[in-house]
């Protein structure tokens, strides 16, 4: 089979088992999974094929490039439907492909007794084919399309229980608030078209930066052009101000949470700010502001699932923080340690929802972590496996999320972005202490679980791809990521975002354990390690041979004597609450208001002339008699008035 081919096949496997699943699904009753988790599966082969194929050299130094048609021929207009293979679309491959048909194969025991479950594996296959067709695009018009079509399969799995109220608003909230930078992202493509006369990766990649050193464009045109890509990607990968919908798209099954919220969809922003690299390394301004929206963030979701009780929120709102890690770490530059996270992130925090939804299946559905408690007995497993990715999480080592996290870091501050590096390790102490509040009140400590309900384990279908996802969220950072600065990924990686580092000026130096990278990584470790620890007295621990046991009093104490940055953040800083009033209140009010001057007095003058028109023709048209004697008459009494009046003004 050829290269292209087995691209395509990528693409036509899951864009099958929709179109399949969608027409027969329903009468397979219990079996709708089938068509699309083989599709997947054998996605997930192929697509393993490809990036083995590629990341050992196999497709050469410029990977696949191909074009399939020509989608667009109009005059000058021409746009071809063509796509592209490298290192960065390959590491991309990695996370889709396999936590999506893990996902799949989890939700065959997660759905197993929803009646609309050959909807939902119809619109799991819809996304992945849109999201293999974003990270496979080589043009920007293809990849904004496939962006739309995971805006959509994300609307419709949010809203997949859409009798519930909660559900459908959740839903419209996402693709409302995704609109809003969408619409700076279509701007930003259409700033590209005007400038270069072509959407073509490849040639856009090259011509700006020669039309900027050849003085044709000046440097605030293409920061105005990265900055509308980037708003594209504040509203995709939910970062301040455009966050707010993430955490309500919990609403949708948690299948739906570790695909599209954690671990692909969510990181599309991320992909597409690195993807334009050569854009960005050019508008040293706007990736200042990419690193201050990314690290606010981080610190601002942080704060808030502090005091979330809903274990999913805590999880949607510790995605947000990642998310802003990611974007930092591309604002400093540190492109291939983005890049390193959005992969190890993808694994652990795919884990935890997953996790979650394995706790909620079990507790029949329950998401409030104040009734759950001492469930580490009944779901040995599910206990494992979150354990494992919440200390992945937390940065503790030698397990992945240490290591990318400490490159992010790290770059932050070689790269002279020392506010980036402070904030950072803030946010890795607050994040162990929030994901070890969520281990505490989630498994340790006394039960607080309905007395009628029997927590019992997942079945193997929902435990079998925890465990498979536990190794990578364990050992990713390990395997590609030592040493720092020159693991495999950065193999991999480097080569991609070359010229791009040497645009910024950057240079990567070698790795000193008993220097600043060894000082950088004990402080890191140390607050994270810090705030492990105290969430681990205060909510309590399994440890062997000793439990610590929760301590609610203090905990209630600390929470009334900070009681109103408590409120605020269990309130999630009045977000919500400020656009409600902006832009429904009072941006309703504006518009009602709007409505009302139109239709009343826009309208009602415009009427009023047409009436006043109509009724004076009516009145007129009575003199129009046809005889001649009236109209004599009429031109006499007509050079009467004007001879007075002739004799007033002479007699003055």
């Amino acid at each position: 089979m050829s290269n292209e081919l087995l691209v395509l096949a990528i693409l036509v496997l899951p864009l099958a088992g929709f179109a399949l699943t969608a027409a027969v699904g329903r009468r397979l009753g219990h079996r709708a999974w089938v068509i699309s988790v083989s599709a997947v599966v054998l996605t997930w082969i192929i697509g393993m094929v490809v990036v083995f194929t590629q990341l050992t050299g196999g497709y050469g130094p410029d990977g696949i490039h191909f074009t399939l048609y020509t989608w667009i021929p109009a005059g000058t207009f021409q746009l071809d439907a063509n796509f592209a293979v490298d290192n960065l679309t390959a590491a991309l491959l990695i996370v889709v492909t396999t936590i999506g048909m893990l996902v799949h194969v989890y939700s065959i025991g997660y759905m197993e007794h929803d009646p609309g479950k050959w909807r939902f594996f119809a619109y799991l296959n819809f996304f992945m084919f849109s999201m293999l067709l974003l990270v496979l695009a080589a043009n920007f018009l293809l990849l904004f399309v496939a962006w739309e079509l995971v805006g959509l399969s994300s609307y419709l799995l949010i809203g997949f229980w859409y009798q519930r109220r909660s559900a459908a608003l959740a839903a419209k909230k996402a693709f409302l608030v995704n609109r809003v930078g969408d619409v700076g992202f279509s701007i930003g493509l259409w700033a590209i078209w005007t400038t270069t006369g072509s959407l073509n990766f490849s040639d856009v990649f090259t011509k700006l930066p020669q039309m900027l050193a050849a003085g044709q464009i000046q440097e605030w045109q293409i920061t105005g052009i990265a900055l509308l890509l980037f708003c594209g990607a504040v509203g995709k990968s939910a970062q301040f101000p455009l966050h707010v919908w993430l955490p309500d798209a919990m609403e949708g099954p948690t299948p739906v949470s570790a695909l599209i919220h954690a671990a692909t969809m969510v990181n599309a922003g991320v992909y597409m700010v690195a993807r334009a690299n050569p854009i960005f390394s050019h508008a040293p301004a706007a990736m200042v502001i990419v690193a201050a929206i990314g690290i606010f963030t981080a610190l601002l979701a942080a704060t808030i699932a502090l005091t979330q009780t809903d274990i999913k929120r805590v999880l949607a709102y510790s995605t947000l923080s990642q998310l802003g890690y990611m974007f930092a770490s591309l604002g400093v530059g540190a492109y291939a340690a983005a890049i390193f996270h959005l992969m190890t992130h993808g694994f652990f925090k795919g884990l935890l929802f997953l996790d979650s939804g394995s706790v909620i299946h079990g507790v029949h559905d329950e998401q409030d972590m104040n009734k759950m408690g001492g469930l580490w007995k009944k779901m040995p497993i599910t206990h494992a496996t979150m354990l494992i990715a919440a200390i992945a999480i937390s940065g503790i080592p030698p397990l992945a999320g240490f290591f990318s996290k400490d490159e992010i870091l790290g770059a932050s501050f070689r790269n002279g972005f020392y506010v980036v590096w402070l904030i950072g390790v803030v946010v890795a102490a607050l994040t162990a202490f929030y994901m070890f509040r969520l281990m505490g009140k989630t498994f340790y400590g006394p039960s607080h679980v309905d007395p009628h309900v029997h927590p019992h384990e997942a079945p193997a279908t929902m435990w079998v791809p925890l465990v498979l996802l536990a190794i990578p969220a364990a050992l990713l950072g390990l395997a590609i990521g030592w040493p720092p600065d020159a693991g495999l990924v950065h193999t991999w990686l480097d080569p991609v975002f070359a010229q791009a580092d040497q645009t910024l000026g950057l240079h990567h130096e070698a790795f000193t354990l008993f220097g600043i990278d060894g000082a950088l990584i004990l402080v890191s470790v140390a607050l994270a390690s810090a705030g492990l620890l105290a969430a681990a007295r205060l909510f309590g621990l399994r440890l062997p041979g000793r439990d610590v046991e929760p301590r609610p009093a203090f905990v209630a104490a600390v929470t009334q004597r900070l009681h109103p940055l408590y409120v605020g953040s269990f309130n999630k800083w009045w977000f919500d609450d400020l656009y409600h009033r902006l832009f429904y209140v009072i941006g309703g009010g504006v518009a009602r208001a709007s409505w009302w001057f139109d239709a009343h007095v826009i309208d009602g003058i415009v009427n009023g002339i047409g009436s006043l028109t109509v009724s004076s023709g009516r009145e007129l048209r009575q003199i129009q008699t046809g005889r001649v004697q009236n109209y004599a008459l009429g031109i006499a009494v007509g050079l009467l008035v004007m001879a007075a009046g002739f004799l007033l003004v002479a007699a003055r």
